[in-house]
C-alpha cells in the first residue's frame, strides 16, 4: 500500500515543500526473526559485560573524526537493552557542543536540544525511553540541521546495513534529513558485539548508516 504526503517545512527562513510517495511498513518476516534472534542474545549479556562493552564505545565515539567534527548532535536515549548513551551526551555537553534526543510524539520523531537538568525530569513514554515532555519547549534540531547523528538499532553489518525496532522513524527522520541538508549529517550506530551481523533484510524505505562502532 503507498500514501502521499505532503509536509512543509521552514528551515532558516526557507520553506520547503515536500512531496512523497512511501510505502506504508508491513511486517517482514526475516527483520522479526533477526530481532527476536539479537534480543536473545542482549539478554545473555551480564550488566557487567554491558557496561564494559559501552565503556569501549564510548572511547571509540569522543575519538572517532564524525564526532570531533560535529558540533551539533543528535544520540539516542538508551534503555538498558541498548549501549550506554548517557555518558556520551555528557560528553558532548561538556565540551561544548550541542546535544539532541529524540521526542516520539503522535507517530513523529523530532530531535529536541537538551538543556542542563533536562534528563533528570524527562518523562519516560511507555517503552521505557525518557524523553522531553510535550509541554517542554526546546530547540528542534531541524532549525539548524546536524552534523551527527549517533543512531540506535537492533542490528547492523560492517557496510551500513541496519535493522531498526520496525517503527521506522529513523529511515524517516533519515530521508528527510538528508534530503533538506545541503550536506547530510553523518551516520553512525553504536551496538553491543552480538548485533553486528553479516547480512541484514533491507528494503526501498531503509536507510544506511554510515558506520557502526562496537568494542570489538
Amino acid at each position: 500500500m503507498f500514501l502521499n504526503q505532503f509536509r512543509r517545512i521552514n528551515i532558516k527562513g526557507i520553506t520547503y515543500n515536500i512531496t512523497a510517495t512511501m510505502a506504508t511498513r508491513t511486517p517482514d518476516p526475516a527483520k522479526v526473526q533477526l530481532r527476536e534472534e539479537i534480543a536473545q542474545r542482549i539478554s545473555q549479556l551480564s550488566k557487567e559485560e554491558k557496561d564494559r562493552q559501552s565503556n569501549i564505545v564510548y572511547n571509540k565515539i569522543i575519538n572517532h573524526p564524525y564526532y570531533k567534527a560535529a558540533n551539533r548532535i543528535a544520540v539516542f536515549m538508551s534503555t538498558d537493552d541498548e549501549v550506554n548513551t548517557a555518558p556520551i551526551i555528557s560528553h558532548i555537553q561538556e565540551r561544548g557542543a550541542s546535544a539532541f534526543v529524540p521526542q516520539y510524539l503522535r507517530g513523529v520523531m523530532r530531535m529536541l536540544k537538551v538543556e542542563n537538568g533536562d534528563q533528570d525530569i524527562m518523562p519516560l513514554t511507555r517503552h521505557g525511553i525518557k524523553q522531553h515532555s510535550k509541554d517542554q519547549i526546546r530547540e528542534d534540531a531541524l532549525d539548524s540541521g546536524l552534523d551527527l547523528i549517533i543512531a540506535p538499532g537492533v542490528a547492523f553489518t560492517l557496510d551500513g546495513g541496519r535493522v531498526g525496532h520496525g517503527a521506522g522513524y529513523y529511515d524517516k527522520y533519515l530521508t528527510k534529513i538528508r534530503a533538506m541538508q545541503e550536506i547530510p549529517p553523518k551516520v553512525i550506530a553504536v551496538a553491543f558485539n552480538c548485533q553486528i551481523v553479516d547480512k541484514v533484510p533491507m528494503n526501498d524505505l531503509d536507510q544506511k548508516i554510515d558506520g557502526v562502532i562496537y568494542a570489538e
